[in-house]
């Protein structure tokens, strides 16, 4: 995606800064939909924020920022971005990841729309829960979350709980399998996930459905793709599915068994605009399962083949030697 570096002047240091844009866009620059920036020990050329840029611009501009790790400076820096935005219409949609998401909420005006969090902080490492900010959000913005179920720095229980007391309109993203540097295993995936990640909120950002919320991205190890479930009312029954296809999944391997008789996988491949009200998509069965399946179903044809053919030569001989008996009698 194009994107152009520049510099805004700032006391004590200036701000480094990145416009990402779709190719299609011809203003010279653009007004950035959402302006971002990384956690604490990150910078704008970080795995994590180069993969969502990736995905986001793709539909979306966005502008990321390189931001000290002190936290008032770091909020004091989304305002200072804003008001240089000279000639342009003021971004309304601020995110982060990890402690920048802390920063997005702490700069958060009635102005603001839209705030993206991604990896948020939600509990400290002595167990302190920072949902006071969260709590204190104006009613008018609309918020999401992304984390991975294996974050440690957010427990998606105790998340779904702050959700529940937010005065605002939430909604949630799971990445399955995801830390708080929202890293995958296989780790072949984890660039796959974040562009995913950009591109599903880039849609959100441009049209959401008010009474679907959630949503789930996993990754598919016997397809090699990194899917999204759609926008649902929740993504329990999902969680469930992909947990009970697992256990499946890892038994029947163990017990070398190729049938399809697993329960697969809830997977769409839609595109970040699209909503989805599939509640009970048909199954589906991966290459390497249908390769599994043929390559037994030719065997046991040859096998069915070769009984048949044993069979009537067994016939055959008996047919001729009764035959020799009759004429010598």
């Amino acid at each position: 995606m194009p994107s152009q570096p520049f510099i805004i002047p700032s006391t004590p240091k200036p701000i480094h800064c990145i416009l990402s844009h779709p190719p299609t866009i011809d203003s010279n620059p653009p007004t950035p939909s959402l302006i971002f920036t990384h956690g604490a020990g990150g910078t704008l050329t970080s795995d994590a924020i180069a993969n969502f840029t990736t995905g986001f611009s793709h539909h979306l501009p966005l502008l990321t920022f390189q931001g000290t790790i002190h936290l008032p400076t770091r909020t004091k820096t989304f305002s200072t971005i804003i008001s240089h935005q000279e000639n342009l219409p003021p971004s309304t949609a601020l995110g982060g990841r990890s402690m920048g998401t802390r920063a997005a909420v702490m700069a958060a005006s009635p102005e603001t729309t839209h705030l993206v969090l991604i990896s948020y902080p939600l509990h400290t490492a002595k167990d302190q829960t920072r949902d006071q900010i969260l709590l204190d959000i104006n009613p008018s913005t609309h918020v999401l979350f992304v984390s991975g179920d294996h974050d440690s720095m957010c427990n998606l229980s105790r998340l779904e709980s702050v959700r529940s007391r937010m005065q605002c309109p939430t909604w949630m993203i799971i990445v399955r399998g995801a830390d708080h540097g929202m890293n995958v295993k296989p780790k072949k995936f984890t660039e796959a996930v974040g562009v995913k990640t950009g591109e599903i909120v880039a849609g959100w950002m441009q049209g959401k459905d008010e009474k679907r919320r959630e949503g789930m991205i996993f990754c598919d190890d016997e397809d090699g793709e990194v899917e999204w479930t759609g926008w649902r009312i929740s993504v329990d029954d999902d969680k469930k599915m992909l947990d009970s296809a697992s256990a499946l999944a890892s038994n029947n391997n163990n017990n070398n068994n190729n049938n399809n008789d697993i329960p697969n996988k809830v997977v769409q491949h839609i595109g970040p605009n699209t909503t989805s009200s599939t509640s009970n998509p048909l199954p589906r069965t991966s290459k390497k399962r249908k390769r599994n399946i043929k390559a037994n179903n030719k065997s046991q044809k040859r096998q069915s083949t070769t009984q048949s053919t044993n069979e009537e030569a067994s016939i055959s001989t008996r047919t001729r030697s009764a035959s020799r008996t009759t004429s010598t009698s």
